[in-house]
């Protein structure tokens, strides 16, 4: 992990994400959001608009993740399609079983403004338990053309169960397709104990020919700590039982990550979750007219394609710069100011997309 390596690329493809699906009712929000008519809304505008970007064309390495940018003892792991698991991040859903395992998660508002919706992708390591497994979002749609990857996920609403089956990519649902391969455990209540073992799974993609190898460019990676802000701690405001922080430890270069004030951990070891880089991307978010709950929330529409201001955090220091998408087709692009790509540190990173106007506290 500690290797000084040439940077690394990896691309894929992130989409505007259209509707959301929740499974479980909220509480009231204090502003309740405006639905608009998603039928005839343009879509959203990018934070900036989008300018065609050369994308180096670096030589892979077979044995390097892609997504972590490290070396496995196992190449053959890396010739597989990745897998995206939805999980539940309510208060009584945690800790989660196998987050720590995953080549990179990325974490989203829920509609309603009272939690937040956690995606796991898989590639290079298949935990034999993950969960609690939840209700798809419009950002899985997003994920699935950007990493060419399957989905598990436990049950959408109408309107996002429309959009996935327009979706090409093999999806996993405790109802429907594998739903043999799911199961509740005893230690939660429902909704918040279902399970799947992800080896389990790639056996079942194999015997359905739905995986395959892919090929993921678009990730800068380099061992050395660039040049950058202080940033020993982050707070990331997210609403009800959401509330995030890091905290920079030095020893691992890793930031451990607390959840309300509290580590969050990994049911399966028991150790907190740290990933190597933290990747905040500023996105708009609007509400469109896709009712979501009993309480009449809407779902979210976020514009990842495009332009907008990202901040990353590696090694302890912060470098500011903008995500780059300028087609669907792409994995999003993190670049610095005289337009270099920001090299990631090697390990899991946790990309935690946010509103344009949220204010992240840096100490």
């Amino acid at each position: 992990m500690n290797r000084r390596s040439t940077p690394q690329l990896v691309l894929c493809s992130l989409v505007p994400l259209l509707l959301v699906a929740a499974c479980a009712s909220r509480p009231t929000p204090t502003q309740p959001p405006t639905p608009v008519n998603a039928a005839t809304a343009a879509p959203p505008t990018a934070t900036t608009a989008p300018t065609a970007t050369p994308i180096p064309t670096p030589t892979l390495d077979p044995s390097i993740d892609p997504l972590t940018g490290q070396t496995v003892a196992d190449a053959a792991a890396l010739q597989h399609r990745p897998i995206l698991v939805r999980y539940g991040n309510d208060r009584i859903a945690r800790p989660p079983s196998g987050l720590g395992s995953a080549d990179m998660v990325f974490e989203e508002l829920a509609e309603g403004g009272f939690i937040t919706r956690i995606t796991g992708a898989y590639l290079s390591t298949l935990p034999e338990t993950v969960g609690p497994i939840r209700s798809a979002r419009p950002v899985v749609i997003d994920l699935m053309q950007q990493l060419d990857a399957a989905l598990v996920y436990a049950g959408a609403s109408i309107g996002t169960t429309q959009l996935l089956d327009q979706q090409p990519y093999p999806q996993y649902a405790h109802v429907g397709r594998g739903g043999d391969l799911f199961f509740r455990s005893p230690a939660k209540p429902a909704p918040h104990n279902l399970y799947l073992g992800l080896p389990a799974l790639r056996e079942r993609m194999i015997a359905d020919k739905a995986d395959k190898p892919v090929e993921l460019r678009g990730l800068a990676f380099a061992a050395g700590a660039p040049t950058g802000s202080p940033a020993g701690k982050i707070y990331i405001a997210y609403p009800g039982e959401a509330p995030v922080a890091y905290a920079y430890e030095p020893t691992a270069g890793v930031y451990q990550r607390y959840v309300e004030g509290v580590p969050y951990t990994d049911a399966l070891t028991g150790k907190q979750l740290a990933p190597a880089n933290v990747i905040i991307v500023y996105a708009e978010h609007k509400n469109s007219s896709i009712v979501e709950d009993t309480l009449g929330n809407v779902a979210l529409l976020i514009n990842l394609v495009g332009k907008g201001r990202v901040q990353v955090f590696r090694d302890g220091v912060m470098v500011e710069g903008s995500w780059q998408r300028d087609q669907p087709a792409q994995l999003m692009r993190y670049v610095a100011a005289d337009g270099a790509d920001i090299a990631l540190r090697p390990g899991q990173s946790w990309v935690q997309i946010v509103p344009t106007d949220y204010q992240i506290k840096v100490e």
